[in-house]
């Protein structure tokens, strides 16, 4: 359990992180694409640790929308607050060795955090990059059903487990750029040798779409527009997260 306790509620958030160290798997797309459905769509408050150093993404995807905002997008935020009490989720950002600091200031904000996604570097070489990987309640390694995308998360995922830095039942595999037609006998057979291995997937399979990274799909301050997940797998994956963040806060209360 994380040492970063919620002021109102007493309780730590669940905190979990979309990584691997192979580029282009869609880490950040996809804690993105969580954290702003979950937060503006669902009863779950969300706050997001960008500690990619090199890169900051998240927080710099942040700025620049806040900076090219139109007035009548701030009218809809501000009409939103008014409403529905809903605010933009914050972005902290840092480096991997900075990830306790990051949790503990979450202490200071005015609203309860439920959910913490901690976008990470590609490189697992970074400083605190060990240190951040404790402190995760659940880590989901996406991957592509390559050669080299398999064998690379495999092999991820083989170095935490032989130095243990997260037990196995807090590790899950996440076919992303997914294709039924060419990827999914492929997807089961991997299945099942990740199952021998003590890797459990998520049911979830993301099939690509190259519109994940328009402005309007992949927002920090708004949700998914609603049109757009018909058939894109990604309302499976959020309710699915969503089921293991109450899984181990309903662990919690039982321990």
């Amino acid at each position: 359990m994380n040492s970063a306790t919620n002021l109102l509620t007493k309780e730590p958030p669940v905190v979990l992180a979309f990584a691997t160290q192979k580029g282009g798997m869609g880490k950040t797309t996809l804690s993105v694409l969580v954290a702003s459905f979950l937060h503006y769509k669902r009863p779950l408050k969300v706050a997001i640790l960008d500690v990619d150093g090199s890169q900051l993404s998240v927080y710099n995807q942040r700025l620049r929308e806040v900076e090219s905002m139109e007035e009548s997008v701030k009218a809809q935020l501000l009409e939103r607050e008014e409403k529905e009490g809903i605010t933009a989720y914050p972005i902290l950002s840092g480096t991997p060795s900075a990830v306790p600091e990051l949790l503990a200031d979450l202490n200071d904000l005015p609203q309860k955090v439920d959910l913490v996604l901690i976008d990470l570097p590609g490189n697992i070489d970074v400083e605190g990059y060990d240190e951040a990987l404790r402190h995760l309640d659940m880590l989901i390694v996406p991957m592509e059903t390559s050669e080299y995308s398999v064998t690379t998360g495999f092999s991820y995922l083989n170095a935490i487990k032989d130095v243990e830095l997260l037990p196995l039942d807090r590790c899950r595999v996440v076919w992303n750029k997914y294709k039924s037609s060419r990827d999914g006998l492929v997807a089961d057979a991997l299945e099942e040798r990740f199952a021998e291995h003590g890797f459990q997937c998520l049911k979830s399979r993301i099939p690509q779409r190259d519109s994940y990274q328009d402005a309007a799909n992949r927002s920090t301050l708004f949700a998914v527009p609603t049109p757009y997940l018909r058939n894109s797998g990604l309302k499976d994956l959020f309710f699915e997260v969503e089921d293991l963040i109450h899984q181990i806060q309903h662990e919690r209360i039982k321990a």
